[in-house]
């Protein structure tokens, strides 16, 4: 056979394969875009969002403003298709273990005398099925997740710049980076809502309340349980968890506006000594134990409301861009929602941030609104008593109501919230995103 000839048949052949080759690059190029994903905030929002990414093939970033993980905080609740999520995880094995097991829950009038007792999970709003854990214990579970995933602690976002390739990211102590996408998980105070957005004054809206916890010593000697006390404008709540040598005290209170600095922590606790110091039953005692208190915090109850969640290249997840306030009960849940659809989003269009921006609202912010709209009986029942039904009756139930009553009545109203959280919290069809 001609020797040109051989050539040109193994040329010609060739040209296919080739093709192929090149056509098979492209896609590859395709499912490497805006793989390099900062996320800011190693809360539950930004460790699940980490996590999930990772899952799909992402290489995630996490820059966090304190310099260790966050350990604190109160007892939060999952539920509904958050609990699906954490399945899909393959976190919920070690989430069910790390439960608060508490075992109930006592209200008290002024005098310390015991008016009702309920269980833990009508307490919290809970069904069966529905988890409860320490804020601290779940990030941890999660933090462990990642493995090899970079986490820049100490450190926070001071710029970003958009181009038609990527982000700019300048931190206060790092080098700047370029990263492909960014996304804010850092809270209702967002920094990278607060760059990318515009003010937080654009998109806060202040519930007309205040909300404060902290850890203090054991003094009401608990055990996995819980005492309520209520009064018209305020509302104290003491609690030891499963495993917990101490305990938490957790205060809400309706006032005028208050201005405070975030970050003034003698300032804040002043302002709750002002608001509770002529409140009755223990409270004189856990106010003087706050002095000593190594986790205190302090904020007003708060949502974000915002007509769109991403701008270019940067996206919000979580408190960030849609907090429902700790009113709610289902700020957690909402997060851990919030991070999957948003990663499964990003896989499903390759990486294609436009496309996967545009569905993870089109999916989540239905569900985002039925879980704000969940505070709405909450800020009622610490509102002004003056024109708030709620407030009013809740405090004259024991005048109103024989003892034997005032049981039956908690349990009612108990009953009707958890039922309103139940069809919120599973208001969400999930999809099953690839290797989800």
């Amino acid at each position: 056979m001609n020797i040109n000839y051989l050539r040109m048949i193994l040329v010609f052949l060739s040209l296919p394969l080739f093709g192929r080759a090149e056509t098979q690059q492209s896609r590859e190029e395709v499912k490497m875009t805006n793989k390099r994903v900062l996320i800011s905030g190693a809360g539950v929002a930004g460790l699940s969002l980490a996590h999930l990414l990772k899952q799909q093939g992402f290489t995630p970033t996490l820059v966090e403003r304190s310099p260790i993980l966050g350990t604190g905080g109160y007892k939060i609740d999952i539920r509904g298709a958050a609990l699906e999520v954490l399945k899909r995880m393959g976190t919920y094995s070690l989430v069910y273990e790390g439960q608060t097991d508490m075992r109930g829950a006592t209200f008290v009038d002024s005098s310390g005398k015991n008016s009702s007792d309920v269980s833990a999970d009508l307490c919290g709003g809970r069904v069966e099925g529905d988890m409860e854990i320490m804020r601290g214990s779940l990030c941890e579970i999660l933090f462990r997740q990642l493995e090899d995933v970079e986490c820049l602690f100490g450190d926070c976002i001071t710029e970003i710049s958009q181009t038609e390739e990527g982000v700019y990211v300048a931190f206060e102590k790092n080098a700047p980076r370029e990263f492909d996408l960014v996304v804010g998980a850092d809270g209702l105070h967002s920094t990278v809502r607060k760059l990318a957005f515009g003010e937080e004054s654009q998109f806060l809206q202040e519930l007309g309340l205040y909300i404060s916890v902290y850890t203090i010593p054991n003094i009401l000697n608990l055990d996995q349980w819980e005492i309520e006390y209520f009064e018209p404008h305020k509302f104290v709540n003491v609690y030891s968890s499963r495993g917990d040598l101490n305990a938490k005290a957790g205060f809400a209170f309706s006032s005028k506006p208050l201005r405070f600095d975030p970050r003034n922590t003698n300032e804040q606790k002043k302002l709750l000594e002002e608001a509770f110091k002529h409140v009755g039953w223990e409270v004189p005692r856990l106010l003087a134990e706050m002095k000593e208190a190594p986790d205190f915090y302090f904020d007003y109850a708060a949502q974000i409301h915002m007509p769109h969640w991403s701008e270019g290249r940067v996206v919000l997840v979580g408190d960030a861009g849609y907090a429902p306030s700790p009113l709610s009960g289902q700020g957690t849940s909402l997060a851990i929602v919030g991070a999957y659809v948003l990663a499964g989003e990003l896989a499903e269009a390759q990486g294609d941030h436009r496309v996967a921006f545009a569905e993870y609202e089109k999916v989540l912010r239905k569900f985002a609104k039925r879980n704000q709209d969940l505070v709405g009986m909450n800020v009622s029942l610490l509102g002004d008593k003056d024109s708030s039904w709620a407030a009013w009756l809740s405090h004259h139930v024991q005048q109103l109501l024989p003892e034997s009553w005032n049981q039956s009545l908690i349990q009612f109203f108990k009953s009707w919230g958890v039922k309103r959280i139940y069809e919120a919290a599973n208001d969400i069809t999930l999809k099953n995103y690839s290797n989800s």
